[in-house]
């Protein structure tokens, strides 16, 4: 199929069976809300994606509308355990069956692993993209390991500090315990 389709308002029902295949690259700008998680003034990097669509008989006999969703990036986070940028490559790989409306897609969610969507002839599949990549993001940013010099040096203040004895914080109560001779 032609790479000329309107992404933002891609006919699902009509991608799948034709068996559509589109891929791209899109500059992470493109996508603003991923493009706000990233730390960088200016990201170089781009958003690569493919999308395929498939129509499959069910067991059934019904005609079920599938989008198989690819795409992956790299941005850079704050690392939440040294504060410093950390890169993390993001990817993808979602398989999408398409139902009726609302209610079938409520009704069939628990019982099914695939994700449902609901058919519109006006999908918006870059929404989708960056959706699936936000979702991807870490929870807790940070470095597998991390060599800050910071870091380092509390360690070491730590364990100096372990080699004096500390006060005890309930030596006063000891002392209130002791009779008094009057």
């Amino acid at each position: 199929m032609k790479n000329n389709l309107d992404l933002n308002q891609l006919d699902i029902l009509t991608f799948a069976k034709n068996a559509s295949e589109l891929s791209g690259q899109y500059p992470l700008d493109a996508f603003e809300r991923l493009r706000q998680e990233d730390i960088r003034e200016t990201p170089s990097e781009d958003v690569h994606w493919s999308l395929r669509g498939e129509e499959i008989k069910s067991e059934d006999g019904e005609n079920q509308i599938w989008l198989h969703l690819k795409a992956n990036t790299r941005v850079t986070l704050t690392c939440q355990r040294c504060l410093t940028p950390a890169n993390f490559d993001l990817e993808v790989h979602r398989d999408f069956r398409f139902v009726a409306n609302e209610q079938i897609a409520l009704a069939q969610d628990d019982e099914n692993e695939e994700d449902l969507l609901v058919l519109n002839r006006r999908f918006n599949s870059l929404e989708l993209i960056e959706d699936e990549l936000i979702m991807s993001l870490p929870i807790v940013p940070r470095h597998p390991s991390c060599h800050n010099a910071y870091l380092a040096s509390l360690a070491e203040e730590n364990e100096q500090s372990t080699e004096f004895e500390r006060p005890n914080p309930f030596a006063v109560l000891e002392q209130l315990k002791k009779p008094t001779n009057h």
